[in-house]
């Protein structure tokens, strides 16, 4: 007797051995997340320059674009000499709009942090001086008060935080060669990506479908299409966002003399990148060090910081990004949850994007799923007189 699989039968073994595949990695990255991390960390330390580069032409490759098909479409140049002016122009525009910014900001900033690191101490006496005698005015108890504040070493956790970490900080930034180093293998590995772009994408595509099935090569090129629209849209877009979001705070700041305006406006700036709770993990600082410093202002800050998060929300969020991403809110507050958990800072940062694909992904097989059984989804959707 002869047994044959059927095509359907095919169908759901393959979709069956994916699952369990599937299920058992996911198992194994849990139980051993220690190691995986290990891994992961020494291995993208081996490969740093050419995530660096990679993320250089990412960035870069638009522009690239657009100068190559539009602002030298009428030259009368090879095809392949277009692609290099082009990827020069965008590298060398790159690092001057890079070196103007680190130029106009990065001195200053310094300034601002060196300034505060020796004048916190002061800050912190200063401030003792003030919670003493607003607590005799009210008549409450100062030892008790000033107790709990001993027990938990508030002001030497955050002056230590302040003259500790900060100057590290700055060391590890600034003065380790091998980072610099790296930089420059990554700048010299976009060119070449850019530059051969074509050529990569073409070996790629035909080891896919050496590989794979016709089927789901397609399917795997279609996937990386979407992949590279959500990464694109998100972090170009977010990148935008959060540059405003960092020059009005900026500005607000400088107009409501609250001081240190260009560091915690960095910092309100630098983490917006992360959706949900970048506000919140740059107003909390600030907060503090205002709160040191003079606590009428603290209280200025938060207000403005609320006004602003508001705005970024509510206006200009959604004409920047719109709805690119494709994915609820309750579940970008679940990818920001589980990237941040697994990956920290970074992690919360990529985790919106990358679970933006999976949703996609799910999405697209849900529907499949739904069309081959012949069912309707319209008619799964919850009426008004169900709920």
């Amino acid at each position: 007797m002869n047994w044959k699989l059927t095509n359907e039968m095919k169908q759901k073994l393959f979709f069956y051995i994916i699952l369990m595949v599937v299920g058992v990695s996911v198992f194994f990255t849990f139980y051993q997340w220690s190691k995986i991390q290990l891994f992961f960390r020494e291995f993208f330390k081996l490969i740093s320059p050419f995530v660096i580069g990679f993320s250089i032409a990412f960035l870069l490759n638009e522009p690239m674009h657009w100068l190559e098909d539009k602002a030298m479409k009428n030259m009368k140049l090879k095809p392949s000499s277009k692609r290099v002016i082009a990827t020069l122009i965008s590298l060398i525009a790159g690092l001057i709009i890079v070196g103007v910014f680190a130029w106009m900001v990065i001195p200053q900033l310094l300034s601002s942090i060196f300034n505060l690191i020796d004048s916190f101490p002061q800050y912190v006496e200063g401030f003792k001086v003030l919670l003493n005698e607003t607590l005799i005015k009210l008549n409450l108890s100062m030892d008790d008060f000033m107790h709990v504040f001993e027990d938990y070493d508030i002001f030497s956790q955050i002056s230590g935080i302040v003259t500790e970490v900060l100057p590290e900080l700055i060391k590890s930034s600034v003065s380790i060669v091998s980072t610099i180093f790296n930089l420059v293998l990554g700048i010299m590995a976009a060119m070449y990506m850019l530059i051969d772009q074509d050529r990569l994408k073409r070996h790629a595509k035909v080891s896919t479908y050496a590989v794979c099935p016709k089927a789901v090569a397609d399917y795997f090129v279609h996937l990386v299409r979407i992949t590279r629209d959500i990464f694109n849209n998100f972090i170009i877009g977010k990148a935008l966002d959060s540059l405003i979001i960092g020059i009005l705070c900026y500005i607000g700041m400088t107009l409501l003399n609250l001081p240190y305006a260009l560091l915690l406006s960095v910092f309100v700036g630098i983490t917006n990148m992360i959706p949900v709770f970048g506000p919140f993990l740059g107003a909390i600082p600030g907060f503090f060090i205002l709160l040191i410093i003079h606590p009428i202002d603290s209280l200025y800050f938060v207000f403005f910081i609320f006004l602003l998060q508001q705005f970024d929300g509510n206006i200009l969020g959604p004409l920047i990004l719109g709805d690119k991403l494709g994915l609820p809110s309750l579940w970008i507050l679940f990818s920001v949850c589980v990237g941040g958990g697994l990956f920290g800072i970074v992690g919360m940062f990529i985790g919106v994007p990358i679970f933006a694909v999976i949703y996609n992904v799910l999405k697209e097989f849900f529907y499949l799923r739904l069309k081959r059984k012949q069912i309707d989804i319209n008619q799964l959707e919850i009426q008004e007189g169900e709920r």
